[in-house]
């Protein structure tokens, strides 16, 4: 069974990843604050940021791949914090892609499509970063210095994304939802565009972008869909009051980032590999299944 360092696993998507890959791989997960509620993962407490303790955790753990999804994601604490943000997703990604150079094994490094600045979409992977905000501008740096280090190293950016809740921050989708089961009236844009994919689809893509190193993939859904639109669907899905969803424009909100208007992503390259994104209404009907049998 391949051994899977796996960083960020007890975010949305790492913990997704565990939930759903922990009986095919031997899954060891980096954490700093939120230990990974799996009995089949094994759960390793270090900082990523600091140089020695990843390093010293790495040979530990002695890995067959590395897949990094550890990140500091939140668009507006990095413009805020920008120190912070290149500690954790340049110069931790950095000294990852230079222990899996040393090791001669897999290494994939999620990116975002927040490294566009929302001018020319659908992008493709061929096409140029320009960044609006400093978490996009950070992780199109580490896109480049990771590859620089390690040219056999994978990059997978990924767009906005939803699905079953595992780890200890709630997706977009859950977020919506609680709002909507507590009768509140939900503002969302209507002029903010994303490629938006289910958290299992995506998992899925990163098992088999880590197959092909050196290469950059995108792995964003078929359906170019604002928050807006999102949310109207799930209240259609779920039953609830669609007039609880109520227009909003990015441009009226005052946020510390800036925000591109359309960072839809081609994800055809991994698409002809065989990735098969679901379509949102059959996911999240899916979804919804999977909650209700739990009641």
């Amino acid at each position: 069974m391949k051994k899977i360092l796996l960083t960020g696993a007890s975010g949305f998507l790492g913990g997704n990843f565990c939930h759903l890959y922990a009986h095919q791989f031997d899954i060891h997960a980096i954490h700093n604050g939120h230990p990974v509620q799996d009995k089949n993962v094994k759960s390793h407490q270090t900082d990523i940021t600091d140089s020695a303790a990843l390093e010293a955790c790495f040979h530990q753990i002695n890995p067959d791949a590395v897949i990094h999804l550890a990140a500091y994601s939140d668009p507006n604490k990095c413009e805020l914090q920008p120190e912070v943000s290149e500690k954790i997703n340049i110069e931790a990604s950095e000294n990852l892609a230079y222990l899996c150079k040393e090791a001669k094994i897999p290494m994939l490094f999620s990116s975002t499509d927040l490294v566009f600045d929302g001018k020319n979409a659908p992008y493709k992977e061929s096409d140029l970063p320009v960044p609006v905000n400093v978490y996009g501008l950070h992780k199109s740096i580490a896109e480049h210095s990771i590859l620089d280090i390690y040219p056999e190293a994978t990059i997978c950016r990924l767009p906005l994304m939803y699905g079953t809740d595992f780890g200890h921050k709630p997706n977009l989708l859950h977020q919506i939802l609680k709002k909507l089961t507590e009768g509140e009236e939900l503002k969302l844009f209507t002029d903010e565009y994303r490629s938006v994919a289910s958290a299992r689809d995506v998992c899925a893509g990163l098992i088999l972008c880590l197959e092909h190193p050196g290469q950059i993939f995108h792995l964003g859904g078929d359906e170019r869909i604002s928050r807006y639109g999102f949310g109207k669907l799930i209240c259609e899905i779920f039953d609830f009051d669609k007039d609880l969803i109520v227009k909003s424009k990015q441009k009226d909100v005052q946020m510390p980032a800036p925000r591109p208007k359309d960072v839809s992503l081609s994800s055809e390259k991994a698409k002809s590999m065989g990735w098969k994104p679901g379509n949102i209404r059959d996911e999240l009907e899916g979804i919804k299944k999977e909650m209700e049998s739990k009641l």
